[in-house]
């Protein structure tokens, strides 16, 4: 698949930005923006990670114009088997998990307990699934 010079297809902002931040810290908060998206799908969020959010992506449009931009540039020209094997990787610090892939949560009645888990700590979610504990 050829690809198709990097001027012509993402605004000079974008590439600016991969520049100045690097491409450990891009990926680094790439994995961050998809982790924070997948807690927030299950209603996730603790105040903290939004700061966190917040911090990492100050300005929501650009956010959104960069996240459309990556999505097209997906869809158009494909991916390499790197960027394959690192797609849908997510991380975020102080996840409500702790890393253990379940997240314990609170019930007004104390001989109760829910626990749901984790969409960020998938492997630790599956290893407690495989090892017999419900």
């Amino acid at each position: 698949m050829a690809t198709p010079s990097t001027p012509n297809l993402i605004p000079a902002w974008i590439t600016q930005g991969a520049d100045r931040l690097g491409m450990d810290e891009l990926r680094r908060r790439a994995e961050f923006f998809h982790g924070f998206f997948l807690l927030e799908m299950d209603g996730m969020v603790t105040p903290a990670l939004l700061a966190r959010h917040e911090q990492y992506f100050p300005d929501v449009g650009r956010l959104d114009a960069a996240n459309a931009a990556a999505a097209l540039s997906v869809r158009t020209y494909g991916m390499s088997e790197g960027a394959q094997s690192r797609n849908g990787a997510a991380s975020v610090e102080d996840c409500p998990c702790g890393g253990t892939g379940v997240v314990d949560l609170e019930d007004p009645d104390p001989d109760m307990s829910f626990a749901l888990y984790c969409p960020v700590h998938e492997a630790a979610t599956l290893s407690h699934i495989r090892a017999g504990a419900r």
